[in-house]
């Protein structure tokens, strides 16, 4: 299995790497069948579980609490789920530019305060922010067992129009949590149709700007990091260091700010390349893929 990480904040890969973040991938002997019955394999044309950047999505935001963090809605927690819902905003907008750039249309419906039918609750009997649940794939099932017995996803698509689907759960950790936000990774055979972004509110003491949410959301139609080796894309170390000399402002490379060095909250400076685009459906072809001889395995 392998799991799909935010850039910066993993100071040590900063400096071994001179990029942003670690991974951490484990295969799993046996991991095609479910006794949930979530055994799906959708249509697609890209690598990600959402499809191609185009047309209409929802995100579907799932609020999660464990034994240790919770969302009481409180007077404390209701500025988070505003500012989250902010964040969401700042970038389905990103997004859809990314897209118009490219002449494709791209709509995002992320405000789960407004549509109150995209907004979810579970509370987990147990700690799911720990390295072993999220790293090693318990916190998938869980998951996807409240995914299956909780969420209607085709009366949601119905009600939206919507073409595409991302599932979003946000736990609401504080500075103390050093698990890091990332996005479980689709791949052919795999127990359920959806991606999931497990987008920690903080982490590593750093509070996740929208840069993060775009780039999380990006990994679910299919765009891979940049900043590491992934050799199912050929992404050697040698490429990555091609990526920090040529597209060091990349999206899926970093989401920091590259002026100011740290995150920006109110809005996202990072660009896209065309070699986001091409992985996300949004181009056909890119002179970086065939140079490189990149491989898209889910095309």
């Amino acid at each position: 299995m392998e799991r799909r990480h935010k850039p910066l904040v993993w100071l040590m890969c900063l400096m071994m790497l001179l990029v942003s973040s670690c991974s951490h991938t484990v295969k799993p002997d046996n991991e095609t069948e479910d006794s949930s019955g979530l055994n799906k394999t959708p249509e697609r044309t890209v690598g990600g579980s959402a499809g191609d950047l185009e047309g209409r999505t929802i995100v579907i935001t799932i609020f999660g609490s464990d034994d240790r963090y919770s969302w009481e809605y409180t007077y404390e927690d209701k500025p988070a789920k505003t500012y989250i819902r902010d964040y969401l905003d700042i970038a389905g907008t990103y997004l859809e530019h990314m897209a118009a750039d490219y002449g494709k249309k791209a709509l995002f419906i992320t405000d789960f305060i407004e549509n109150q039918d995209l907004s979810y609750d579970v509370v987990f009997d147990q700690t799911v922010v720990s390295e072993q649940v999220v790293y090693y794939g318990d916190i998938d099932y869980l998951i996807w067992d409240f995914i299956d017995e909780n969420i209607d996803e085709e009366a949601l698509r119905e009600e939206y129009e919507a073409d595409n689907v991302v599932y979003l759960l946000i736990m609401n950790t504080d500075v103390d949590n050093e698990v890091s936000t990332c996005t479980r990774n689709w791949y052919y055979g795999m127990p359920s149709n959806s991606e999931v972004v497990y987008l920690f509110n903080i982490d590593y003491g750093v509070l996740n700007p929208p840069a993060v949410y775009a780039h999380e959301i990006l990994h679910t139609f299919g765009a891979p990091d940049l900043y590491m080796e992934q050799l199912d894309y050929g992404i050697t170390n040698e490429f990555v260091y091609y990526v920090r000399d040529n597209l060091p402002n990349d999206i899926m490379y970093t989401c920091s700010d590259r002026r100011a060095g740290t995150y920006l909250y109110d809005r996202i400076t990072n660009e896209y390349s065309d070699l986001t685009a091409y992985f996300v459906g949004l181009t056909d072809h890119c002179d970086i893929v065939d140079e490189w001889g990149l491989t898209d395995p889910y095309r």
